[in-house]
């Protein structure tokens, strides 16, 4: 076991190796919880839940600025008009009645 140990002329002993790999695993978290936040998408709350593919996507469009108000609702009320409203199946889900 190691009691002391000198790092360029300082004298290191067990609580201060303890405290360092400690001080160090808390710096690897808050470094992987910083990534985290900056690859956090900022519109996931915003989208209510229940709505189509095609709305989230329209959605997005308006709320990052691509289309204005008018043509966001006009898109809108032609998707929610003429698209069903069955809950989507998963893409490699095979077409009903098929296996």
């Amino acid at each position: 076991m190691i009691t002391q140990m000198s790092l360029y002329g300082l004298v290191l002993d067990n609580s201060a190796i303890a405290l360092a790999a400690f001080s160090f695993v808390l710096l690897c978290a808050a470094v992987a919880g910083g990534v985290k936040v900056m690859l956090h998408d900022p519109f996931e709350e915003l989208l209510p839940r229940g709505r189509s593919r095609e709305e989230d996507r329209l959605f997005r469009r308006f709320a990052e600025g691509e289309i204005d108000d008018d043509e966001y609702r006009r898109h809108r009320e032609t998707l929610r008009t003429t698209a069903p409203q069955a809950p989507e199946a998963g893409r490699d889900d095979p077409p009903p009645g098929r296996t």
